[in-house]
């Protein structure tokens, strides 16, 4: 008898209390290589399998104690690198008087008689003739007719010596030889002293791409027996390095309902189509999805929807036009949509129904990954965990605490990686079975019946076998 009630006693205990999420701190990644205070690393999708809440506020950074770390998490900071690209470009030194015709071989432009016939001939080589002469220089003309960028900066250098150690140019732009347009007035500088040099050549000009096709140089100043012995166009450009995305990909299934689900939330006619459900088991806010068709030829429509759980209605999140085609020996597709910080684990895409035997597409998800920085305390290895039973949002808690403790000091990151436990995901309260309290007390009431029959059916044998 008492064997009975403890068997009926442990069922009841494991129905009201399997559900029940484990109340220690389950560790994700260890870090065991930081050296120093201030550490970060690199959070990916992966800690979202983990995590209960899209915002992770339920994550914990701990010391080998287990004592609680102070911690923020941040998008990566977007750095800005500053490339210059040198082109060298001809120039001329144009005599005193010259002529327009003495111009007009400078421009590359030639006019030839033969045999009576009168042609005209574009050559780009320097003209001996002219870079010869010996006559004093009046000015250079830079050709920038070939030039197909724009010109941001002109940088010029001369031999260094005593008498061309400070000049001053007037810069003027033309299309025609003819009418100069001016450009800018500047002074050039290359001093030399002891093994110390101070150079400034280079002129601003921000000029748009063909905006002139040839430049004066006039040197006012300095200019005289002035012989350049190199020209070139500066242009700089702002190179944003954005951060690694993060992405992953998810294996689908064909729907069981191949008829559009947007048609069935609205109670209309039915649209055959060729539908596959995808689940993740994340919850990471992805900012862009994207379809992998393989190798199959594909344009046409396509309709995507997400839910959070299967008790929800499908909803839409895009539609329209996708095209998987193969460009010589390679295979190109559409742009990734982008959605906004979608958290969705169920998804549905939708294309046209003629595919629905060929073609196994794979969802992909994108996002930018997260940078968790810690203060931490000379007490390695450091566990990033999940509190599975928290009431508390750590992350607000300790971003308020990180930030007065930084706060005024020029702080060096230390990047770590993080080493995954891979813990089982039963340890975590998003991936536990809800508990229906309806459902346990039902059971609970037939199992305490059959245990009562059962005690009636032992307290009858027994009088029974009294009676004998």
């Amino acid at each position: 008898m008492n064997s009975i009630k403890k068997y009926l006693t442990a069922i009841a205990m494991a129905l009201g209390f399997s559900a029940v999420c484990n109340a220690e701190i389950v560790p994700v990644y260890k870090i065991d290589a930081a050296t120093g205070s201030y550490v970060q690393t690199t959070l990916t999708h992966d800690i979202y399998r983990y995590s209960a809440d899209a915002q992770l506020t339920d994550l914990v950074v701990t010391d080998q104690q287990g004592n609680k770390l102070p911690y923020r998490i941040s998008a990566p900071d977007t750095k800005v690198s500053v490339k210059t690209q040198q082109t060298p470009v001809r120039f001329f030194p144009v005599p005193v008087g010259a002529s327009p015709e003495t111009l007009l071989v400078l421009s590359s432009a030639s006019i030839r008689l033969d045999d009576n016939e009168i042609s005209v001939s574009v050559e780009k080589g320097n003209n001996t003739a002219i870079t010869g002469q010996t006559a004093p220089t009046d000015f250079y003309v830079v050709d920038l007719s070939d030039l197909k960028t724009q010109a941001d900066t002109l940088a010029i250098l001369w031999p260094i010596n005593d008498a061309h150690q400070y000049l001053e140019v007037e810069v003027s732009g033309t299309n025609d030889m003819t009418n100069w347009t001016p450009i800018t007035n500047t002074t050039l500088v290359q001093l030399q002293k002891e093994g110390e040099y101070l150079t400034r050549n280079k002129i601003a000009l921000n000029l748009s791409e063909m905006q002139y096709a040839y430049l004066r140089l006039k040197f006012t100043r300095g200019g005289d027996n002035l012989k350049l012995t190199s020209v070139h166009i500066e242009n700089t450009h702002q190179v944003a390095n954005t951060p690694a995305a993060d992405t992953w990909e998810v294996q689908g299934t064909l729907a069981e309902k191949q008829d559009s689900a947007m048609l069935a939330e609205r109670h209309t006619n039915h649209l055959p189509v060729a539908a596959w459900e995808f689940e993740r088991d994340d919850i990471a806010p992805v900012n862009k999805i994207s379809i992998d068709l393989g190798n199959i030829q594909y344009g046409d429509r396509i309709t995507i929807f997400s839910r959070h759980s299967s008790k929800q209605p499908w909803q839409l999140v895009h539609q329209g036009i996708w095209f998987n085609a193969q460009v010589g020996s390679e295979w190109q597709r559409s742009d990734a949509v982008s959605i906004y910080s979608n958290s969705d684990t169920q998804w549905r895409v939708e294309l046209n129904e003629l595919v629905r035997t060929s073609a196994k597409p794979t969802l992909v998800f994108h996002r930018t990954a997260q940078t968790l920085q810690f203060i931490a305390n000379n007490s390695a290895p450091y566990n990033i965990a999940i509190d599975n039973q928290t009431t508390t949002d750590h992350q607000a808690v300790s971003a308020q605490i990180f930030s007065q403790l930084i706060a005024g000091k020029d702080v060096q990151w230390e990047s770590v990686t993080a080493e995954p436990l891979n813990p089982n995901l039963g340890s975590f309260a998003r991936h536990q079975i809800d508990i229906n309290w309806k459902t346990i007390l039902f059971w609970l009431v037939l199992i305490s019946a059959v245990g009562a029959l059962v005690w009636v059916a032992v307290r009858l044998v027994g009088q029974m076998k009294h009676a004998q």
